[in-house]
């Protein structure tokens, strides 16, 4: 599972900040109404094609609220049964969310069995009352001639990417040609919604957030019976995840770490393990996970056609204040508002002509061009900065220069 970075760049997306539902709202305008009901909504059998002689049958379903799967045994009835005749068996809960299993009293005979059954779902109030209705099992499945087979070590695909979330802080932006960036929140059938925008211009971070996506796909060269028993599981610097029926395996972190693949047999117990890998140590990615800087320098050389200035922010209002702007890099505060146009602020707004100034600067435009040069622009050929790497996946960070409206 050797590194293969790739960058995965998140512009700056609206984000959920998580006001809870409560039911008046979600009877209004929640997408789901039934997503806070305790219940199943579905379940069905997952390896009914075919188990083996000492298997048991997985059952899956989707499901809502926050008990856990061991609170719904009683909930559950199947009569399992083999040309009439009933065979002794028990439902158990599954080490994996929204799975039960059945389990035989002994092992099965080859052929096909018939099962019947329900699931319980607790009574709701009149309202609610179809979000939950209690489920009928009615299906079959198949045993196989023979038992479960050993499990062999699969071929293990793996893909790392890095993702850059872009800072929400107006304080982090770095903006040019007139944009005046303001932090707003909208509401959204009880979801509050925050974004920041700007009408005119454009805008770069210097601040972001890295994280490390690994996916993991393990191919399999196992029988099918014995297949669709076995749960997929990462372990992450030791410690087990979320485990899976299904492959494709993910984990996103925002430091290094290390990945095993932990496969286990539900039927027999069986359990095998591949050997541990790390991902993220490499120093150029390293320096990219977590909050770090970003160099806007080349961002601003792609898109600016005047020089890049920062803006203290009005607290009330949450934005900038175009009154108290300082030119950006690095040079001389100025209280000009930068919509007005190029000549207003930089070195020139004593009422010199900032051509010839006595310490040697030149106008706002070429200082912030040098100043691009210098915080990594491309046609720099210099020995690159520590942010270099960084600096061109924030070329994946440009901004619409229009603002966006809020999702409706």
């Amino acid at each position: 599972m050797a590194l293969n970075p790739s960058s995965s760049i998140k512009a700056m997306t609206l984000a959920l900040a998580g006001a809870a539902l409560v039911p008046g709202e979600a009877e209004a305008c929640s997408p789901d109404p039934c997503s806070f009901v305790d219940g199943w909504h579905t379940l069905e059998p997952i390896n009914a094609q075919l188990i083996p002689t000492d298997g048991v049958l997985v059952l899956q379903g989707a499901r809502s609220g926050d008990s856990a799967e061991e609170d719904w045994l009683d909930k559950v009835e199947l009569t399992v049964t083999r040309d009439g005749q009933p065979i002794a068996g028990a439902v158990e809960a599954a080490a994996v969310a929204g799975t039960l299993l059945w389990r035989p009293a002994g092992p099965l005979e080859p052929g096909a069995y018939k099962v019947a059954g329900s699931l319980d779902n607790p009574d709701q109030d009149s309202y609610y009352e179809f979000c939950a209705p209690d489920l009928t099992l009615d299906f079959e499945f198949m045993v196989d001639a023979g038992p479960s087979a050993p499990l062999t070590p699969p071929v293990l695909e793996a893909a790392t990417s890095l993702i850059v979330d872009e800072s929400e802080d107006l304080a982090e932006l770095v903006c040019c040609d007139g944009a005046m960036p303001s932090h707003l929140s909208y509401d959204n059938c009880g979801y509050s919604y925050e974004q920041i925008e700007w009408d005119e211009g454009f805008c770069a971070p210097q601040r972001g957030f890295g994280s490390l996506r690994l996916d993991v796909l393990p191919l399999h060269e196992l029988p099918q019976a014995t297949l669709g028993m076995v749960m997929r599981q990462l372990l992450i610097d030791g410690q087990p995840r979320r485990s899976e029926m299904f492959d494709s395996l993910t984990h996103i972190d925002s430091k290094p770490f290390c990945a095993a693949v932990r496969l286990t047999n539900l039927a027999t117990g069986e359990t095998w393990q591949g050997e541990e890998t790390c991902h993220g140590n490499e120093p150029e990615v390293a320096a990219q996970l977590g909050d770090h800087g970003i160099d806007p320098g080349p961002a601003l050389a792609m898109e600016c056609q005047e020089g890049a200035y920062t803006c203290q922010i009005l607290e009330d209002d949450n934005r900038w204040d175009p009154t108290q702007c300082t030119p950006w890099p690095g040079e001389e505060a100025t209280s000009g508002d930068p919509t007005e146009g190029p000549t207003t602020g930089g070195p020139g707004s004593d009422g010199s002509d900032g051509s010839d100034g006595s310490d040697g600067s030149e106008g706002p435009a070429s200082g912030g061009a040098d100043g691009l040069v210098e915080h990594g622009c491309a046609c720099d050929s210099t020995a690159p900065s520590p942010l270099g790497a960084l600096a061109l996946l924030g070329l994946g960070l440009l901004r619409p220069r229009r603002r966006r409206p809020p999702l409706r």
